[in-house]
């Protein structure tokens, strides 16, 4: 009997032990799934942290600030350009680079080239990386530089979350001085100088953007106004330059009377045309996508 009794008590005593062996694992698996927990964080983490790739957000934007400008909304996002120098001023002068919201990369007002998704993202994203802390009023001198009024400033510009567009400007900025200036600067300045050495079409439009400025020699023979090309608005002696954007008619009646300027080689000669309010020359070239008015 005392036999059985010892028996039944080692049985009891075992399954006990299973039992609580049991309840042990299971208590192992919970704490190694609250273990992989930062792996799933993290997994989340590296999805955000990769979202440049998403026109929905990035690493140091918040989901709610999106990359870029709302999808439909063509907008320029970046852009590499000029200004100022010895060089006047060119109503038609257009940025060495400028890249729009749907991945078009407008170079010179010349060539085209389309970014995908991913690449636009990327470089939007670092280009807002760069030049977020750096200061928009103040042009950037080279290391131990001085301003020279006759040398152009390189612009870098890029849409920023929320809706603002930053240029930074850099004097005498270009490939072969970069490393004088800010690394930031210098790195968004060589990402955009980049697109250039892509393969790209020649870029073309329906629209046109024109000019109409007074004539240098007043005394040149003129041909009548065009037919189709609006009268200028603006009257002699005052500052009779006016720039416009056409479309249609008048863009074709723009192409065949005025001169195709190419913004970055010598001016082309010019006819001369009689207007009502007086001698006028007229050039033009392809809108850019976000030029309109």
């Amino acid at each position: 009997m005392s036999k059985y009794l010892y028996a039944v008590a080692l049985i009891i005593s075992v399954t006990g032990c299973q039992s609580s062996a049991k309840a042990g694992g299971g208590a192992g698996s919970s704490s190694s799934a609250g273990a992989t927990t930062p792996s799933t964080s993290g997994t989340s983490s590296s999805s955000s942290a990769s979202s440049p790739s998403s026109p929905s957000g990035s690493a140091s934007v918040s989901p709610t600030v999106p990359l870029l400008p709302p999808t439909g909304v063509l907008t320029r996002v970046a852009e590499l350009s000029t200004s100022g120098g010895f060089v006047g001023t060119n109503a038609l002068a257009v940025p060495t680079v400028a890249v729009y919201s749907d991945g078009t990369v407008v170079l010179a007002g010349q060539k085209r080239l389309t970014l995908t998704p991913g690449a636009l993202d990327m470089l939007v994203s670092t280009l807002q990386d760069d030049l977020k802390s750096q200061p928009a009023t103040t042009v950037l001198l080279p290391k131990g530089g001085h301003a020279n009024p006759d040398e152009s400033a390189t612009v870098v510009g890029v849409y920023q979350p929320g809706g603002k567009y930053q240029t930074v400007s850099a004097l005498g900025l270009n490939t072969g001085t970069a490393s004088q200036y800010p690394a930031p600067v210098a790195d968004a300045f060589a990402k955009v100088q980049a697109l250039t050495t892509d393969a790209a079409t020649p870029y073309t439009t329906t629209k046109v953007r024109y000019v109409l400025q007074c004539s240098p020699q007043e005394n040149s023979p003129q041909k009548p106004w065009p037919t189709g090309l609006p009268q200028p608005a603006r009257s002699q002696p005052v500052n009779c330059s006016e720039a416009h954007n056409a479309d249609g008619a008048v863009a074709a009646a723009v192409r065949a009377a005025c001169t195709d300027t190419n913004t970055r080689q010598p001016q082309p000669a010019v006819t001369v045309y009689g207007s009502a309010s007086g001698a006028r020359i007229c050039r033009w070239r392809y809108a850019l996508p976000d030029e309109t008015s």
